[in-house]
């Protein structure tokens, strides 16, 4: 009911009907199953929600979505499936072959399914129990085993705080030296002479050969200047004389 299925009329839940269901053949029948069980207004849900996508996958052949309506697992496909293939939202998949796309649409479990009696039975043979393994699946060469959880107790904070755990736990060591902030050897000059003494002479250097540089370009372009000036007043008296 909280992943928006209308199941206010289903009489209990999983959904569990006789095996004379998969002989189903015709659609009529199908929704006539699905107003005596009361699963037909999850079906007129689904009809009320299909809208137009948003989007570009409208010119993908995907035009329209809605929402999805109760899945039908069955044992024995005598009819069942051409039966119910038509009514919208409505699913159906072998429990042999149960697919968990369709046990849980978008990753959120709780989907409302309609269990056959043959294949609720069927369920220990295929996934086996805990006790007994599957007798249909295998994996890895092995009969397929139910997972089992390794631990009893999963509250991990009450494990680790227990008096059990804590009395073979290492006490915490003393007097620690705190930690102290790292000073960028690049930009503090003391950090600098600690990992190199020789650091801020090689430093004041390269500043004293750089402004040398910056001085020596600028009085090299000052001269380029004064000669492009001095040509210039060259061409004009020149000029003037002739």
């Amino acid at each position: 009911m909280a992943r928006g299925h209308r199941i206010d009329a289903t009489p209990e839940g999983p959904l569990v009907i006789s095996s004379d269901a998969e002989k189903i053949t015709k659609t009529s029948a199908a929704v006539a199953l699905l107003k005596t069980l009361g699963a037909h207004p999850d079906v007129e849900k689904v009809q009320a929600s299909k809208t137009m996508r948003a989007g570009k996958g409208k010119m993908r052949n995907r035009r329209f979505v809605q929402r999805r309506g109760p899945l039908i697992v069955y044992a024995n496909d005598g009819g069942l499936t051409r039966a119910f293939r038509n009514i919208p939202g409505v699913e159906t998949a072998d429990v042999s072959s149960l697919n968990l796309l369709q046990l849980a649409p978008g990753g959120h479990v709780g989907r409302f399914c309609i269990w056959t009696e043959a294949a609720l039975a069927k369920l220990d043979a295929v996934f086996g129990t805990y006790a007994a393994p599957s007798t249909e699946r295998t994996k890895n060469g092995t009969p397929y085993h139910l997972p089992q959880t390794m631990m009893a107790n999963s509250d991990l904070s009450r494990l680790i705080n227990s008096d059990e755990v804590q009395s073979k736990v290492n006490a915490p060591k003393e007097g620690s030296k705190p930690a102290v902030l790292k000073c960028n050897p690049l930009k503090s000059a003391s950090a600098l002479a600690a990992i190199n003494p020789a650091g801020p002479t090689i430093k004041k250097r390269a500043a004293e050969a750089q402004a040398a540089a910056e001085k020596s370009k600028k009085k090299a372009k000052k001269a380029a200047k004064d000669i492009k000036d001095l040509g210039k007043k060259y061409y004009k008296t020149m000029v003037a004389e002739e």
